[in-house]
């Protein structure tokens, strides 16, 4: 059963609640599934999903917003307990930081 709380683009194990309207931006997977979702998942998904990217949805400026918020979110950062050693458990600003 869908939760219709939150936005299709939440991950089921993110516990955080949705902000803003459920289609404020597109997320696309490399596969080219799409997910509506709010600003606040669509960059959290945007950063869990290897060549993913975001397009604009029913909010102007959210994907831009979203977009920049997801360089700074590490992959599923809902696991607050998972290691983050390696390049793929850092966000893609951390791994800019570490080749600098």
């Amino acid at each position: 059963m869908t939760d219709t709380n939150r936005c299709s683009a939440a991950h089921a194990e993110d516990p955080t609640p949705c902000a803003g309207p459920h289609d404020a931006v597109t997320i696309l997977d490399g596969q080219g599934n799409a997910a509506a979702g709010c600003e606040h998942h669509g960059a959290r998904t945007l950063a869990s999903i290897d060549g993913a990217r975001v397009e604009p949805g029913s909010v102007v400026g959210a994907a831009t917003r979203a977009a920049a918020a997801a360089d700074t979110i590490r992959p599923f950062c809902w696991y607050e307990n998972a290691p983050r050693t390696e390049p793929s458990q850092l966000s893609l600003a951390e791994n800019r930081a570490r080749n600098a």
